[in-house]
């Protein structure tokens, strides 16, 4: 549900360098704006987060309460009515002034929509002479793996509402599996194998981008995957590639392919010396793509494999001494990871959710 002040920039997104302009400070992950209104007998707090997203809150000076009748259209008593309408100018002035007009309602779809172009260079269309706000992303094939739009709040219908919804393909069975869960609701576009996710930040941008290249997967006809899930162990020379940093940038990174991986496959990464560590768990995405770029004449790579971070593992606990206990002493190349190690890393990190993420 949008508050009062996500509701005002509703297909609005911040340029944040603006923000800075008009007085916003940056603290940790949000941009804050504090001043007084009423005469003084009040202070607004306006907060965005780096995702775009707008709050706010009008606290009484003197009883340090938030005056929670700004929320209340037609609020009955002169007074109240005139603190609420110097909150909305000044909302209205941050808006004009701080951000920009969007395709979308929410900030979500937006961020959802750049990653998408981002990641496989493809802008939105809007191809539904009937649905004109519907946002389309499709295959060389022609099907759609991923549609943006307008929907009601008691689900993914074709009406005007107060949310969006954000459509992929998942096959039948998982998409019954998913509607019994929050979050989800059923697909009104993609109605064969289809679910609706809603983009009110109930999931994170990289946990819907998962469903996403899933998605991509199936309308491209890459359906024939083995069901069963094979896990690797590939090392990391950071010699020659910051891993941390690349992570840091980007949630998928390509990678030298040197096994028969397939999508979907797990991969846990050795950071080399000096470090001498498992340090990420990954999940195949795409695999057996030919190397067109540049040699740099220092790693040989011919083929390439797209993989997305799961799981950092913290603490250094997956070092040189653990492995060799379990036969890991030569990195040289890829290898299966055996099932007494993946125990144990299960044993201290917890185990691995469907989605290959491991919960602690």
């Amino acid at each position: 549900m949008k508050n009062l002040e996500q509701e005002l920039m509703a297909g609005r997104f911040p340029d944040f360098a603006k923000l800075a302009d008009f007085g916003f400070e940056k603290r940790n992950d949000q941009y804050e704006y504090l001043c007084e209104i009423g005469g003084g007998s009040f202070q607004a707090a306006v907060t965005v987060s780096e995702k775009g997203v707008i709050s706010g809150k009008v606290v009484d000076i003197f009883t340090d309460e938030e005056y929670v009748q700004v929320r209340t259209a037609g609020h009955r008593g002169g007074y109240a009515a005139k603190i609420r309408q110097e909150y909305l100018q000044l909302l209205e002035e941050i808006a004009a002034e701080c951000f920009f007009e969007i395709p979308f309602l929410l900030p979500q779809s937006y961020r959802i929509a750049c990653l998408i172009e981002r990641n496989y260079g493809q802008k939105g269309t809007y191809p539904f002479e009937k649905k004109p706000a519907c946002c389309a992303f499709g295959t060389a094939n022609e099907k759609y793996y991923a549609l943006i739009h307008p929907a009601s709040e008691n689900g993914a219908d074709s009406g005007e509402g107060m949310t969006e919804v954000l459509e992929i393909r998942c096959g039948n069975e998982e998409s019954e599996e998913l509607i019994q869960k929050d979050g989800f609701v059923r697909a009104s576009q993609i109605k064969k194998g289809g679910i609706g996710i809603r983009m009110e930040e109930d999931f994170s941008d990289e946990k819907i981008m998962s469903y996403v290249e899933k998605s991509r997967r199936l309308a491209e006809g890459r359906t024939r995957v083995s069901s069963i899930r094979r896990e690797w162990v590939y090392p990391a020379n950071p010699k020659y590639f910051d891993l941390d940093h690349g992570f840091s940038v980007s949630d998928q990174l390509y990678w030298k392919q040197s096994s028969k991986v397939r999508v979907g496959d797990l991969v846990y990464l050795y950071y080399g010396m000096p470090f001498g560590e498992l340090r990420w768990l990954c999940e195949v995405t795409e695999a057996d793509i030919p190397n067109t770029g540049p040699d740099d004449g220092l790693i040989r790579m011919e083929t390439l494999m797209r993989i997305r971070r799961l799981k950092f593992f913290d603490g250094h606990l997956l070092n040189r001494n653990l492995l060799k206990k379990y036969g890991f002493t030569n990195f040289r190349g890829p290898r299966y990871m055996s099932q007494e190690l993946k125990e144990k890393i299960i044993e201290l990190y917890g185990p691995i959710d469907p989605d290959g993420n491991m919960n602690q």
